[in-house]
This record gives structure tokens, sequence and C-alpha cells, in this order.
């Protein structure tokens, strides 16, 4: 691991720390840096945990000529544990995670500090929404999570129940004592890294303050992306952090309606490891089973609707498999497309 920090001496220690972690981020990497040196809050620092990147991004970020910016370099670990290494050499009272391909608007943080105002024990959350080219017109989601909580449980009940589930770790400005209490992020989790550090993140505060202000520009459609992933090892991440994730849940509340949540998200992923991931499967089903079963169904289009009542979702699944290596495979690009297509559509008409 090497550490490339810039000369500290001309400035104090700074009041929050911005922790990027970057693997192959050179076409991007600037563009997030940019977005938080134009931060009406300018008390900051920048983190850049470089982790084992083949390209350019180590020397776009040693190009930027700002006493703010500082530069790990370390060997491929991966995302999580990344940003452990970034917050551990990181001096700021409050800690915002920001991904290598995302945007903070202008506000944002200066946002997220005033709604935290001093509280210690609280996180401030913040809106968010996807875009493909301009990253300023993100489309933004109206959630019900937008807005106050004094039981953190009950935020994760409504982002699980009446939201889509987005809970990234860049969503909050932390400060520093929430971070420690909670411990960071489990440097064995890839995909899906965000649900357990989140929920472990939320049952150790005391409540979330809403920044409306405070806006995330999430990249959409870019090749390679983590949330992306597939193969043994993403699913076997995705796995053990739903595990993680509900027996936390269980812990603070182990009611017929945490045990129902649980077991839906246990659910959904039994959805994506059937039927290459036969020993996942049967995990996923001895945990929903014991939570007292799921009535999730399967979503999709079409062939889904028909088929599903002859056949079944298992069924219906293989099919999948076997046309997504064969011909299916242009009609999901083609869906793929149509999807980022609408999201450009969005960021013209805003």
């Amino acid at each position: 691991m090497a550490f490339v920090p810039t000369d500290s001496s001309s400035f104090s220690q700074p009041v929050v720390s911005v922790v990027i972690p970057a693997f192959n981020a050179a076409d991007f990497i600037w563009q997030a840096i940019d977005s938080v040196l134009r931060q009406s809050f300018s008390d900051l620092e920048v983190i850049v945990v470089d982790d084992g990147s083949s390209d350019e991004t180590a020397a776009r970020v040693s190009q930027i000529n700002d006493p703010r910016v500082h530069l790990i370099r370390q060997d491929n670990q991966g995302q999580s544990a990344a940003i452990n290494t970034g917050v551990m050499h990181s001096r700021g009272a409050y800690i915002k995670l920001l991904d290598a391909d995302d945007w903070l608007n202008p506000a944002h943080i200066e946002s997220q500090w005033k709604a935290i105002d001093g509280r210690p024990n609280v996180l401030a959350s913040c809106r968010w929404g996807y875009f493909v080219n301009d990253f300023t017109k993100p489309a933004v989601r109206n959630e019900h999570t937008n807005k106050d909580y004094d039981s953190p449980l009950e935020w994760l009940v409504d982002s699980l129940t009446r939201d889509e589930g987005m809970m990234g770790g860049w969503m909050w400005l932390i400060p520093r004592g929430l971070w420690d209490k909670a411990g960071g992020f489990d440097p064995r989790l890839s995909l899906n890294n965000d649900f357990h550090f989140s929920i472990k993140l939320l049952l150790a505060s005391e409540g979330v303050r809403f920044a409306r202000d405070a806006v995330y520009s999430y990249r959409k459609g870019m090749a390679g992306a983590l949330s992306g992933s597939s193969g043994r090892h993403a699913m076997e991440s995705a796995f053990l952090t739903t595990e993680l994730g509900t027996e936390l849940m269980l812990q603070h509340e182990n009611s017929l309606r945490i045990r129902k949540l649980c077991a839906d998200r246990f659910q959904q992923w039994l959805f994506r490891f059937y039927p290459d991931y036969p020993d996942l499967v049967a995990k996923a089903e001895q945990r929903i089973e014991a939570l007292g079963g799921s009535g999730l169904e399967l979503q999709g289009g079409l062939a889904l609707k028909v088929l599903k009542p002859f056949i079944g979702w298992k069924a219906v699944r293989q099919i999948q498999q076997v046309a997504r290596k064969t011909l299916w495979r242009s009609v999901l690009d083609h869906k793929t497309k149509t999807k980022i297509e609408r999201f450009k559509r969005q960021e013209s008409d805003s």
C-alpha cells in the first residue's frame, strides 16, 4: 500500500472526509473529485483509494493540484476493503462515500451537514437518481423515505417495502463515532455489500435526518459495474450480505413483519440463484421456510406471465437461462438499451 499525501500543513483538520474507492475509473474519476471540490461546503478532504487499477486512475488523481486531495494506492482487495482503507486514513469528523463514477450536486454536503446539526448519533440521507450521460440531470426518485425518521428500523422497513430498497453507503453523511460503532464494511462482501453496511449503520444510530437539497447522481448502464455482477463470488456475497443484514434486523425486532420482510429479501435472491447455484438455492429456501415463508412472485415480461401458471417459476427460470445463452441474449440487450434510452430522455427533459 502506498499513501501519497499532499502537504497538509497549510490547512486545519477537515470537517468532512469524502472517501472514493476507485478501480479502473480513469474515465470518470476527475468528474467525481471535481464535484467534491466544487461543493458549497469547502472544509473537507478527498481520499481516493486506487484499488489496484490497471488504467490511468492514479495518474489522473495525481494531476489534480488541490491540497485537499489525497491518493492511496493498494493491491486489489475489493470495494469494501478500499472504503475501509480510505476511512482509516481520513481525518474528518464526518464521512461521506462517493463512487468513482458518480457525482454530487454542489449543495450536497452542506445540506447533509446542516441536517445533522451537530448531533453525533444521527445520519443524514439524500435524494438520488440515475443518469446515463449528464450527471447534472439525474432522474431523481420520489421516495417514501424522503423524510426524517426517529426510528432507524422504520426507515429500513419503508425502504424495503415501499421504495426499491436502495441503501447505498453513498446515501449517508456519517458522524465518525457512528462509523466506528457500526464497524465499517465487511471485506468479505462484494455484490450488495451496502445492504449489510447500511443496516448495521442505521441500527447503530438514533435516527435519520433528510437533506432535500442533497442529490446524488448514480451512473446507470456502465459495463462492468459491481451492481450488475454475476458469477459464483458475487452470488455468495449476495447471500452472505442478506444473511448478515436480516440477522441484524431480527435481533432488533423479531416480529411477524420483520420476518416477512427478511423472507421476501431471501426470495428475491433465490430467483437470481436458480438454477445455476443449487447450494445457494437450498440455503435460501431453508431461510425462507424458517422465517415463515414468502409470497413474493417472480417478476418478468409477457412470456413469464403466460408460462408460469402452467409450468411454474422454476421451469420458466430454466428456460430463461438457456435462452440467455442463445437467442434471448439479443432480446435482453434490447431491453437494457431501451431502459438506458428512457433515462437519457429523462435527462434531456429535465
